[in-house]
């Protein structure tokens, strides 16, 4: 099963009622080019297919899933210094994606060509520190337990 399949069927099975519309290609291309990224393909596909509709989508986790226009690199979203220097190195690269309980602590997705393409990592003011190395595994581990990805 594909994340944003397994991501859907979580939202089901938890009564979530987190809304999500289909994005054209043009879409996520417009995002891409905004922020001169690729995006990993199976954050890509997610978008493509099961994007959150809604400002305030958020699932029985206390995680907001951000609509496409809510979605910002750390440069545009994030005022405090960055505690992981791989990330802190190319903030305009990584791109949030959710947050949780009205950001705690939010997650990023790298979308630059280095080693850390694909990996996710969870921005807290304290230990800003990567969770899961791609967004398929970021899925499978939220699905399980948020607390895997916290």
């Amino acid at each position: 099963m594909k994340p944003y399949e397994i991501l859907q069927r979580h939202w089901v099975a938890t009564r979530a009622g987190v809304l999500t519309i289909k994005l054209d290609e043009s879409d996520v291309a417009t995002l891409e080019v905004k922020y001169k990224i690729w995006l990993p393909t199976d954050f890509r596909e997610y978008l493509l297919r099961s994007c959150p509709k809604n400002y305030l989508e958020m699932d029985n986790d206390s995680t907001d899933w951000w609509q496409l226009a809510r979605i910002k690199n750390i440069t545009e979203e994030y005022r405090c210094a960055i505690r992981n220097p791989i990330v802190a190195t190319n903030v305009e690269k990584y791109l949030f994606f959710a947050d949780y309980a009205i950001w705690c602590w939010a997650w990023v997705i790298a979308c630059g060509d280095g080693d850390d393409r694909g990996r996710v990592v969870v921005v807290n003011g304290t230990d800003d520190r990567f969770v899961a190395d791609s967004f398929t595994q970021f899925i499978d581990r939220y699905v399980v337990d948020v607390r895997q990805v916290a």
